[in-house]
């Protein structure tokens, strides 16, 4: 009896639509319990971790800290090769998005094949990766 009530009270709609909202609230403060608190401080270098959770799933599944420790210090590496590449570049677009590739793709290489994951993800990651870079991050 205990039970039916408490999922009645789930089920009430003002109920769900404030967890939807506190859901939304996290979101929209890029607060989320799968991102690392180090990433805060670094919109873009969040990016990168989520394009690397999203295409090595496995790997992030064991909910090991040294694993996110591993891809969070990846992502601010990425991060820092693309403000290099583009600051070297600027004048060039394609310069840029060839030297972003040649630079990311030894790196991304090894974390990936160390992760059990080969060149398939590899150059899927590296796609998004200059996606997010041609786009921003309000796309």
């Amino acid at each position: 009896m205990a039970i039916e009530e408490a999922e009645k009270l789930f089920d009430h709609p003002l109920k769900q639509y404030l967890l939807f909202q506190e859901f939304e609230q996290q979101v929209e403060a890029r607060k989320l319990s799968d991102i690392p608190e180090a990433l805060s401080v670094n919109r873009h270098a969040q990016a990168y971790y989520g394009v690397f959770k999203k295409e090595l799933p496995e790997v992030f599944d064991l909910n090991d800290p040294q694993v996110q420790d591993k891809w969070t210090q990846l992502a601010f590496e990425v991060d820092g090769i693309i403000i290099s590449a583009v600051a070297e570049n600027s004048l060039n677009p394609q310069d840029i998005e060839k030297v972003v590739k040649t630079r990311l793709l030894p790196l991304l290489f090894v974390a990936c094949r160390e992760a059990g994951a080969g060149m398939n993800q590899v150059n899927r990651i590296t796609e998004s990766l200059i996606q997010i870079l041609r786009v921003g991050l309000n796309k």
